[in-house]
């Protein structure tokens, strides 16, 4: 019978794949999907969805180096993290991302100081999206672009965005919490993109999940969900880490996707 032994070496390498290794190892994934009711103009439109990044900015050097592109960028929060890692870095990188018909934000926990949303020195400008409703015209057709600030730390006006959505008219929601999913509102939008959970951040194997800071679905902590309705749900592991400043089975992740006709 083999027994396995846990050396110090051991131990020593898992700390350094875990602090160094894997949380520079950035995973790029991608996801067609079709939502209800998309004009025809906006089949292929592309969407970079970025999110979590806890104060790391090397998600910017391998987006230059992959040249990712994308219609529009999507940010959905926790852009700081300890107060040891200077915030100008990740600001002057945020105002770096360009994408066609714009670059959105909604805030996340982390970017709340004394119950305020505070993500000095970016200047965040038109870029936040929290508690307002976009159109991104095409010609005639229309897709609407909605988002809702953080659900805990943030106010939410759901009656707000809900009304200034056209009925049936094709729409997506940007929200830091992938609890979005489970509002009597989600069912409004054809897609929800999220992160808030790190993927767990540390799991074994990326399927024994401690912590996944999320009630949506058993098990789920990234990737796609179908909710209640249809609505399709995509959580970012993120680019972060947050707490611990380590991943292990949770590697980050930048996710792209691109809409088609149902």
């Amino acid at each position: 019978m083999m027994v396995f032994v846990i050396t110090p070496l051991l131990v020593a390498g898992l700390i350094f794949y875990s602090a160094v290794i894997e949380p520079r190892w950035i995973q790029f994934t991608r996801y067609d999907i079709a939502i209800p009711n998309l004009p025809k103009s906006f089949d292929g439109f592309s969407i970079l969805h970025l999110s979590d990044f806890h104060g790391r900015v090397g998600a910017f050097s391998f987006l230059k180096k992959m040249k990712i592109t994308a219609d529009i960028v999507a940010v959905t929060g926790d852009l700081f993290a300890w107060k040891t890692l200077p915030r100008s870095r990740i600001a002057h990188a945020l105002d770096q991302l360009r994408a066609p018909e714009g670059v959105y934000f909604v805030s996340g926990n982390h970017d709340y100081r004394n119950g305020r949303l505070d993500v000095t020195p970016w200047n965040v400008g038109e870029r936040l999206l929290d508690n307002r409703v976009i159109p991104l015209r095409r010609g005639e057709d229309t897709l609407w672009l909605a988002g809702i600030p953080d659900l805990v730390k943030g106010q939410p006006d759901w009656e707000k965005i809900n009304a200034e959505i056209p009925q049936e008219a094709a729409a997506i929601l940007l929200s830091h919490r992938p609890d979005a999913v489970l509002t009597p509102y989600a069912s409004r939008f054809g897609l929800i993109l999220s992160g808030h959970t790190h993927g767990g951040q540390v799991t074994v194997c990326g399927r024994f999940i401690p912590v996944r800071h999320t009630h949506v679905g058993k098990g789920y902590a990234w990737g796609k969900w179908i909710g209640p309705k249809g609505t399709v749900l995509i959580t970012s592991r993120g680019l972060g880490s947050s707490e611990l400043p380590i991943r292990f089975g949770a590697r980050p992740q930048i996710v792209y996707i691109r809409l088609s006709l149902e």
